[in-house]
């Protein structure tokens, strides 16, 4: 059966356009590798689609980082999720990388959390884009075992039974 190999790219809604591309591209220094403009239609489920620009920037990999600038009114839907949980995180080569992106990200006004040490796996720092998306800039520290994989089906398992007895 066919899988996934990586990720094509994810997308966001870009709220200031401008803000946006300036950071994907001097804060982060992705490029700007696509752009593709459509007017009103709609979608395959027959709701309306306002105007967009839908632009992309790329990492080295070929995996890219895109937003949607939408024109027009619309409303504007909450999705209820907690804000650290939903991030995107991006994989720089090295420790001292890591430290030169808080800088870098730092110099162009960007406030930075971390770093962060995670179970000695990842050591990451986080900022938000000019539309809210958490952004986290790691490092893998540590290669992840079939041990690794092993015990997260036991540690998956715990948690469904202490999820399902109102433990946590």
């Amino acid at each position: 059966m066919p899988a996934p190999t990586r990720t094509n790219h994810i997308a966001f809604q870009a709220l200031d356009m401008p803000a946006t591309h300036e950071f994907w591209t001097r804060a982060v220094g992705l490029k700007f590798s696509h752009a593709v403009r459509e007017e009103a239609r709609e979608t395959s489920n027959g709701e309306k689609m306002n105007p967009f620009l839908h632009v992309f920037y790329a990492m080295p990999s070929g995996e890219a980082i895109a937003f949607f600038d939408v024109a027009g009114e619309y409303e504007r839907k909450p999705d209820g999720l907690e804000w650290w949980a939903k991030h995107v995180a991006l994989q720089v080569d090295s420790v001292d990388d890591v430290h030169a992106m808080k800088q870098q990200l730092t110099e162009h006004g960007v406030a930075v959390r971390g770093p962060v040490d995670h179970d000695g796996v990842w050591y990451s720092i986080y900022c938000f884009d000019p539309n809210g998306v958490h952004l986290e800039v790691t490092c893998q520290t540590q290669a992840i075992t079939d041990a690794d994989a092993a015990n997260a089906e036991q540690v998956y398992a715990t948690w469904m039974a202490d999820r399902a007895a109102q433990r946590v």
